[in-house]
């Protein structure tokens, strides 16, 4: 008998509507959403968004749209290299030297349209091909990293302004 009452419960009530109230009744019986005045699912509501937003935002009010942009490649967090950032429909080609266990390499970087990219760097250093899959990048939040020999290469903007001892904070 519990088994056909149950089974015509919920055929009744409809599988949907016992799922709500269940889920309800596992928030505490909906007391939550009757204490909830509606200031405080604005409040909720403008939190949400507002954090939602800044992802998008954030980084693009960061960027200087002025400053001229340098590639700057590091190993092992030693500056090997830096460049501009050419802005150009053509392809052009960097080739930067380095020494890894006594033995001479090159990466060979593409720039194109203000975003560069690296290209496959030998197998015998790098296993795998996670820094040419990274594809291009153009902004100074992103990177591209070849983990076995501890490469990485981001952009800088090159603002060239005069720093003091007060920050925009402080001032």
């Amino acid at each position: 008998m519990g088994l056909k009452f149950t089974l015509s419960y919920i055929i009744k009530l409809g599988y949907n509507k016992l799922c709500d109230q269940n889920i309800i009744t596992l928030l505490g019986g909906g007391q939550m959403f009757k204490i909830m005045t509606r200031a405080d699912k604005i409040l909720i509501a403008f939190i949400l968004i507002a954090s939602i937003g800044s992802i998008f935002t954030i980084p693009k009010l960061l960027n200087t749209t002025d400053a001229v942009k340098e590639v700057v490649v590091f190993i092992a967090n030693q500056e090997v290299a830096r460049f501009e950032l050419v802005q150009s429909s053509e392809s052009i080609f960097k080739e930067v030297p380095f020494t890894i266990a006594g033995k001479e390499y090159a990466a060979k970087f593409e720039m194109k349209d203000g975003r560069v990219m690296l290209h496959r760097l030998p197998e015998e250093i790098v296993p795998l091909s996670i820094h040419k899959e990274m594809g291009w990048i153009s902004e100074s939040y992103q990177m591209i990293v070849a983990l076995p020999i501890k490469m990485y290469a981001t952009i800088e903007n090159n603002t060239n302004a005069v720093d003091t001892d007060f920050d925009i904070i402080v001032q």
